[in-house]
């Protein structure tokens, strides 16, 4: 039988045992199925809410980790991790898929892994996707990864993690990887690493992040219709030159 408990002001299913393992959205189905639409919308919410707590302690386990790194070896060592993993498979992969890819469905794409990645106020995936005749714009506020870490969770009632318990890093330094900034956390690094592989390999930036050091400002992808449109200083931020033009 089906239990519903409030637990730490969000719905944990408490189901008998036979039940428990089934996955939250196949029972949901179930209850619209038999007309039990009340309890269909609880589990709705239920299926969300059951991605957060792994979602954010992998975040958190990777900043500081990264931090970690930085501290016993040198902040250069962070890039070399970060290239190390994006360039072998995480963003080889996407580059290998979108530069063949219309860049709208680049941006669909995008935003249903950004809408998964708990993006909004809420933390419920919401985003602002806008157009113009030059670009789309993915605008997340915040982002749910750098964005609710630097902020601190409202949800959970946790502070930033650049403040006490957490104290997760920061580069010391300005770098090419941390779009030439001091402060940059070592999380969000890796979004610097996403604009100067693509770079390397194809002469631009799939999309480019309009990072701002004021953690209360959102957080947003461009993604530019074409290579030409992206302006120059998205290259010189990562210590690149934009090529005089394109294939």
């Amino acid at each position: 039988m089906l239990h519903l408990s409030d637990f730490a002001g969000r719905l944990l299913r408490t189901d008998e045992a036979e039940t428990l393992g089934k996955p939250t959205h196949l029972l949901a189905e179930e209850a619209i199925d038999a007309g039990r639409y009340e309890e269909a919308k609880q589990l709705t919410r239920t299926a969300h809410d059951e991605f957060k707590s792994l979602h954010d302690l992998y975040c958190d386990w990777m900043w500081d980790m990264l931090g970690k790194i930085a501290e016993r070896f040198g902040e250069a060592e962070v890039y070399v991790m970060l290239r190390a993993t994006q360039d072998k498979w995480m963003l080889r992969r996407t580059w290998k898929a979108f530069r063949k890819m219309p860049v709208k469905t680049q941006v669909d794409l995008t935003a249903e892994m950004m809408r998964a990645h708990r993006s909004g106020p809420a933390q419920d995936g919401e985003l602002t996707v806008s157009e113009d005749d030059e670009k789309f714009a993915i605008t997340m506020d915040p982002c749910g990864s750098g964005g609710r870490m630097r902020r601190g969770d409202s949800l959970d009632g946790t502070p930033s993690r650049l403040d006490p318990p957490y104290e997760f890093g920061t580069t010391k330094e300005a770098h090419p990887w941390s779009w030439g900034r001091k402060d940059v956390p070592y999380y969000c690094a890796h979004c610097a690493v996403n604009e100067i592989l693509p770079i390397e390999w194809g002469g631009h930036p799939l999309w480019v992040t309009d990072f701002d050091p004021d953690a209360a400002k959102p957080c947003r992808w461009l993604f530019y219709k074409r290579p030409e449109l992206i302006p120059e200083n998205y290259w010189t931020r990562v210590g690149m030159e934009k090529p005089a033009s394109f294939d």
